[in-house]
């Protein structure tokens, strides 16, 4: 037993030691609740009822393993993607090579997709929950990136397992003025994730963002954005653009969509006045050819780490009422 003992303690010291080099980082949300609806009336469980691990990654001090995702598991069908990046800059500098304001970035690992460079500042999450940029569609591709400051950066990428479509993105974003950024992108194997399909002809793209209150110096926020991304096999184009403004408690936005001929608007404020509660109110006119008008509002309030939100929303076509209430942790 006395054995048995040391060898386990010698485990866990090993461990330990390990995880103060090569620092653990977690992050992630836990929320749970219900839907209840009153046409008629139901109740169910929230569709968004998860343990949703944003990212796993271990770093250290030129380079970072990250997961993202899901189960982890590292199949072909894996949901969970693991990537490592190596920071070249940072291990040349360390060998005495003087790089300046120049990074560079290797990335590579089992990641599906490789998205290109934009600059939108997507308020409503439709980039980054929805994916409507310029994706390369891929297996196990590989990605440098290279920087200059905040001048210049720019992205390649290649998937060279998939030797019948030759998968390759490329993009570049700039700041040539303080205020004003834009993008561009392009890949000729792109994953169109409005309609779950693929594009084998591929989709070029660009973004633009003005920082209006810093160009102007003024003493509230305000910044316009936009985003394109065309497919040419499928010849869809999807563009959004976005307005976002503040003032002291007080945020709001409002975005418009384009997305293959049907126009949305999405419009929300919220205030955050009260210590620790959050409330707002939002309209979603959804195709303005045939107006669907949804109106939604909501309060959070966070006590002992925890969210406590009530949400709702009500469609005026089917008179439908929507209530959310849930609970949030995140870490």
């Amino acid at each position: 037993m006395k054995k048995k003992f040391v060898l386990t303690l010698a485990l866990v010291l090993m461990v330990a030691a390990s995880l103060v080099a090569f620092p653990v980082e977690v992050t992630g949300a836990f929320k749970a609740g219900y839907t209840l609806t009153f046409d008629p009336v139901n109740v169910a469980a929230l569709d968004t009822t998860e343990l949703d691990i944003d990212s796993l990654s271990v770093s250290g001090d030129f380079w970072k393993v990250a997961l993202a995702g899901g189960t982890i598991s590292f199949d072909d069908d894996a949901t969970n993607k693991a990537t490592l990046s190596i920071y070249l800059d940072k291990a040349l500098a360390a060998q005495g090579v003087d790089m300046g304001d120049l990074t560079l970035t290797v990335s590579l690992g089992n990641k599906g997709t490789v998205s290109g460079l934009h600059v939108y500042t997507d308020p409503n999450g439709s980039v980054g929950d929805n994916g409507y940029s310029v994706r390369q569609n891929g297996a196990y591709s590989t990605e440098v990136q290279v920087g200059y400051g905040s001048m210049l950066t720019a992205s390649v990428s290649v998937d060279p397992t998939d030797k019948t479509n030759k998968p390759f993105q490329i993009s570049a974003k700039s700041t040539p003025v303080e205020g004003v950024s834009a993008a561009v992108a392009y890949t000729n194997y792109a994953e169109n994730k409005w309609s779950s399909s693929i594009d084998a002809d591929g989709a070029f793209g660009g973004s633009v963002v003005v920082d209006v209150a810093k160009l102007a110096d003024l003493d509230f926020g305000l910044s316009v954005s936009a985003i394109d991304t065309y497919f040419l096999g499928q010849e869809k184009n999807y563009m959004l653009a976005g307005l976002k403004a503040s003032y002291e408690d007080i945020a709001a936005y409002a975005e418009y969509q384009l997305f293959d001929g049907t126009s949305n608007l999405i419009a929300k404020a919220t205030y955050s006045g009260i210590e620790n509660t959050s409330v707002y109110a939002k309209l979603t006119l959804a195709d303005l050819s045939d107006i669907a008008t949804t109106i939604g509002a909501g309060a959070s309030y966070k006590m002992g780490g925890v969210t406590y939100a009530l949400d709702g929303t009500f469609a005026t076509a089917t008179s439908a009422l929507t209530l959310k209430p849930s609970v949030k942790v995140t870490f």
